[in-house]
């Protein structure tokens, strides 16, 4: 995948209004830039699932990168969490960065050890103060789960 540069994340209004479309959600503080401003706001906010096209923006070391001994014939979304500091406007440009890696294994009931990872990102606006964190939970069955 191509890296824009410089890198960031940019926040686009349009494409708040795209994905906001794309989602079934008319709340006018996503489309109508008059109505964000009325209610005290910077610039149209992003709901909150926007963040997931960080994925289509990725900074090198920063989420994403392969994970050393992580055997993807046997991987699992184990899960994902996304922790706001503040809402999220167009004219942001978020930077990405990693955090808290974790690495754990468990005795399964059916396929035995699986292995967890942990990882975080953190994205950070142009002043440094950080934004959101990405949490992802992987999951490795020891193999077929039968």
């Amino acid at each position: 995948m191509a890296h824009i540069e410089p890198p960031g994340f940019p926040i686009e209004r349009g494409k708040i209004h795209e994905f906001a479309n794309s989602i079934l959600d008319d709340n006018p503080l996503y489309h109508d830039l008059d109505a964000a401003k009325a209610a005290g706001l910077p610039s149209v906010v992003a709901p909150p699932t926007f963040s997931s096209a960080a994925a289509f923006f990725p900074t090198k070391g920063a989420g994403g990168a392969p994970i050393a001994g992580l055997d993807m014939r046997f991987a699992l979304h184990g899960g994902q969490e996304l922790v706001f500091e503040r809402p999220i406007f167009a004219g942001d440009v978020l930077r990405a960065e990693p955090g808290e890696t974790k690495q754990y294994e468990r005795e399964g009931k059916r396929g035995g050890v699986m292995k967890f990872w942990e990882t975080e990102t953190i994205y950070r606006d142009a002043e440094g103060k950080i934004v959101l964190r990405l949490r992802n939970t992987l999951i490795q069955t020891a193999g077929v789960v039968k």
